[in-house]
Formats: C-alpha cells, structure tokens, sequence
C-alpha cells in the first residue's frame, strides 16, 4: 500500500497549484515550517518551491536569503537536501552580482530560471543575455542529454512567462526570442519530437506576441508540420493539433490576414470538440476565449 503523502508534501503540491497568484501567501507557510524543513525528498521539494517563489514571483532574494539562514543545520548532512541547498545558495550568490563558485551543469542550467527570472524584474536582462551567449554553446556540446534538457527546460519555461509579461522592454523582447531559439536548438539534440514542436508552437506566439507576422508563420507552419508528419505516433493527437492551429491563429493575426485567423479558428473548434479528456478541454477553452477577445 502506498504511503500517504506527508501534510509538507501536500503544502507543496497545493502551493504549485496555486503559485502563480498567491506567492506571498506560500512563502509565509514556508517560513512558518523553515525551522522543521525535514531532510529528506519533501525538503528538496520545499527547497525547490522556496527558491522559485522569492526569486522568480517575487523577485526578493532577501526574503530567500533569510529562509535558508532559518533551516535546521542538519540539512547539509543529508545529500539531497545538501545539493538542493547548494543550489539555491549558487543562485543567491550569482543574484547578488558575484563569484558563486562551481556547480554541477544540469542544476545550475535548471537554476538559471529563478536567477533570469530576477534579473529581468530588476533591469539586468543584460546580464542574463551575456550570461546565455557562454551557456548555451557549452549546452549543445555536452555530453549528458539530461543536462541539455536542463537548459532546454529553463528557456522554454522563461521564454513564455516573458511573453506574457507587458511589452515595451526591448532588451527584454530580444531576450525572449533568444531563449526560445535557445531551448528549441537543445530540444532538438536532447528532446522527442514533440519538444521540438512545442518549441516551434512557442517561436511562433513569441513572434506573434511582438507584431512580426512573418517569423511567427513561419514557426506556427514549421510546429504543424511536425504534427503532421507524426499522425498515428503518441503525441499526435487532436490536443496537439489543435494548438499548432492555435499558433498558426496568432501568426495569421500577427501577419495582418483576418481570414487566414478565422480559418485556423475553425481548425481549433473541430480538434475541441474531438478532445474528451477533462484535464485538457479547459485549457483548449481558455486559448480558443483568448483569441476571441
């Protein structure tokens, strides 16, 4: 019989749940359990929420620094919760602008995200667009794919919280792009297929996002492609259609051809309606709503 998740683990797996709208709320919990953090896999998993939430939600290495002053110093005699701190006190000191010393590739890449993430809140995106242009070439050449996917993973997941953010940084565009262009070229090396097409699907919203019809088309017809060329594989199915038709949708709008949005529109509504799984209808719901608007 498997064992019931701890109540920290359970914090956890809520507190991803809800971590995008209620940061400030779970750090508070986490504050209140630093003391009793236990070191063992639910204290890699608090460590890991802790460093995401300061760094990339709320942007306060500070409020972070003093969480880790907090936790039990038996921490650092179990492996795991002593990597997982190792990692996290790499990032603070790369935040704070100096030397953080050595860390092994695939944690450092991971971390990368959070310390991004922080920069570009506080107007260093050049720092974190300096910092890529060493990275990514000593990324693509490892010799560890799972390190690879490390990279790939920090890229595609920054690249679209940057295109959801406001527009109107342009250092801050640029960097988005770069990222993206980044974390499709480790996919390809590390990744499945449909990695590679997600990070097509997200070139082309990203370009969308920006006003330049052409690259978009050419990255939303690029992802579709893939789709298409996979019919009768895992991963090729009316979910995975219907968001490539969804970024041909952005791309056509971005390109200024109404009818050629309508058309990818109506794509999506007949790969919705094929789409049983509840877990999945919502969010196909949301992004056809979106293009609505």
């Amino acid at each position: 019989m498997q064992a019931e998740p701890s109540p920290l683990a359970r914090f956890v797996a809520d507190a991803w749940a809800r971590h995008g709208t209620e940061a400030q709320s779970l750090v508070d919990g986490l504050r209140e359990r630093a003391a009793t953090l236990p070191a063992d896999a639910d204290g890699v998993a608090a460590l890991v929420l802790a460093e995401h939430l300061w760094l990339a939600h709320l942007h306060h290495a500070p409020g972070l620094r003093a969480f880790v002053a907090a936790l039990p110093a038996s921490l650092a005699a179990t492996a795991p919760t002593d990597a997982a701190l190792q990692r996290t006190q790499w990032v603070l000191a790369a935040a704070d602008g100096g030397a953080p010393g050595p860390l092994p590739d695939a944690p450092r890449w991971r971390a990368l995200q959070n310390l991004w993430s922080l920069w570009c809140a506080q107007g260093r995106v050049a720092e974190a667009r300096a910092m890529l242009e060493v990275e990514l070439p000593a990324a693509l050449t490892h010799a560890d794919p799972v390190a690879r996917k490390a990279l790939a993973a920090t890229g595609w997941t920054l690249a679209q919280d940057l295109r959801e953010a406001p527009r109107g940084d342009g250092p801050r565009d640029a960097l988005m792009i770069e990222l993206a262009l980044a974390s499709r070229a480790l996919w390809a090396t590390a990744g499945t297929w449909v990695n590679v097409e997600r990070g097509d699907w997200l070139l082309a919203r990203c370009h969308a996002v920006l006003g330049q019809g052409g690259p978009a088309l050419a990255h939303a017809r690029a992802c579709l492609s893939l789709v298409q060329q996979h019919v009768g594989e895992p991963g090729a199915d009316d979910f995975e259609f219907f968001f490539a038709h969804e970024a041909l949708a952005w791309a056509q709008r971005a390109a200024g051809d109404a009818s050629g949005e309508a058309a990818e529109v109506a794509q999506m509504q007949a790969r919705l309606a094929a789409i049983t799984d509840d877990g999945l209808r919502p969010m196909c719901a949301d992004a056809l709503a979106a293009l609505r608007k």
